[in-house]
């Protein structure tokens, strides 16, 4: 093609050319006579088109690269993250998942020349919370005890194609805590290569693929129904009891010849959190063992019941607390998902079980919830359920004793990029119980 244009161009120029000879020819029927100054313009002439075709080509590359418009984005209520791919939206908006969200024609995108292109999608949300139980992520739970206006996390949600085949991921967070002060965290940093539906390895830090609402929703509370996670899947700076995140690589994909049955396979493995509960729970940098925490899970979605998931996980791992006695952790999952257009239904159990090593001390920490919300139109109430159980005298968790109680609320999507929340909780300990109510804007930009 290129080719073709330059011989169009070639032509084209000769003839300008020949039409800016002079016209005191010995010999009007013969060609011009060819002298250096005409070899030189028509040089000229043709470098200045084969830049124009250049820039067309690039031009035309660039637009073939990228996504063809769409229509103004809806709001998912709930984020597709690989290897899950359930989603709620109301009756008339589409699924869409955060890797396509950071390819609308509003993003903010950084291209190389000739290079991979960087897109950035955001999130964040505002809270005014009122009572012991209002914020959903303060740690420990009951503070503060005062109305409060609170800004939540900033999420800058990073995605780039380097290739047909591999592509990165990150998520950087700008956020507060009860000291008031901004800090910024890395919550994902991850490059994936897929070959293909059977298999995918991702390394980095990501979010361990235990249940399913941690691999579903991530930091930006936009994609959650309610205005915050589970108790069980709290993030460990806010005293989570389970590795969200890990540091190592994840290997998963399909089942072959599972049929409608669409089995998924997901093998990680990583540094696990500290052993020392008064560092960084989460290992980025540097481990504290050798022995690396490893952990296995399967679902499936099958064709038959569109929106069912069904699955579970198992998570190993061994600690070495200042203590010197070894402990070996299990988790595990179970989960059974029911999404679709209209209704989001969540039921997920964990067991969380501390072994210290070369003793009889087991102990054993349930962890469960159940959720269930019904879209009208942009109308979503809620309802969630909630239970979390740990010995006071755990070695490992943070987090212990007992907290259970009831969350309502409800969601309308105020506008495309806006939702608003307002929610109530109600926490029953070991103490009288607290009440909570949660006023939320989440939107993305």
């Amino acid at each position: 093609m290129k080719a073709l244009l330059l011989f169009l161009a070639l032509a084209w120029a000769s003839t300008i050319v020949a039409a800016e000879a002079p016209g005191d020819q010995p010999n009007p029927g013969s060609p011009a006579p060819v002298t250096q100054a005409t070899i030189d313009k028509l040089l000229a002439v043709i470098a200045a088109h084969e830049a124009r075709i250049d820039e067309l080509e690039r031009r035309l590359g660039d637009a073939g690269s990228g996504v063809s418009e769409t229509p103004p984005l809806r709001p998912a209520i709930a984020a597709i993250s690989p290897p899950v791919v359930a989603a709620v939206v109301a009756p008339e908006l589409p699924v869409v998942a955060p890797a396509v969200l950071a390819q609308q024609d509003h993003d903010i995108m950084m291209t190389i020349p000739g290079g991979p292109q960087l897109h950035i999608r955001g999130f964040a949300d505002y809270n005014l919370g009122f009572g012991q139980d209002a914020n959903p992520l303060i740690f420990p739970l009951g503070r503060p005890a005062h109305t409060t206006f609170q800004v939540g996390e900033i999420d800058l949600y990073m995605t780039s194609q380097l290739s047909k085949k591999l592509s990165f991921l990150a998520e950087f967070i700008v956020g507060s805590d009860q000291t008031n002060t901004f800090g910024w965290d890395i919550e994902r940093y991850q490059l994936t290569y897929k070959h293909n539906p059977y298999f995918q390895i991702t390394g980095g830090r990501f979010h361990t693929s235990i249940g399913y609402y941690n691999t579903t929703f991530h930091h930006g509370t936009w994609f959650q129904t309610t205005t915050g996670r589970p108790f069980m899947y709290f993030f460990e700076d806010s005293g989570g009891m389970l590795p969200v995140h890990t540091v190592g690589a994840s290997l998963s994909g399909l089942v072959p010849k599972t049929g409608k049955l669409n089995l998924h396979w997901i093998a990680e493995g990583g540094n696990g959190r500290s052993s020392d509960s008064s560092l960084a729970p989460v290992q980025n940098f540097l481990s504290d063992k050798n022995r690396k925490a490893v952990n296995f899970a399967i679902y499936v979605q099958p064709e038959w019941v569109p929106g069912l998931q069904m699955g579970g996980s198992f998570y190993v791992d061994k600690l070495y607390p200042p203590t010197g006695l070894g402990i070996a952790q299990d988790i595990s999952s179970a989960y059974v998902i029911y999404n679709n257009s209209v209704w989001e239904i969540m039921n997920e159990a964990v067991l969380v079980t501390n072994k210290i090593s070369g003793t009889d001390l087991v102990y054993h920490t349930p962890l469960m919830y159940t959720q269930i919300s019904r879209a009208f139109g942009r109308y979503r109430p809620y309802f969630r359920y909630q239970y979390v159980n740990s010995p006071s005298d755990d070695p490992v968790n943070i987090f212990t004793g007992r907290y259970m109680g009831p969350s309502a609320g409800l969601r309308m999507d105020f506008t495309n990029y806006v939702a608003l929340k307002v929610q109530y909780n109600r926490l029953y300990q070991r103490v009288p119980a607290w009440n909570g109510l949660d006023l939320q804007a989440a939107f993305t930009f």
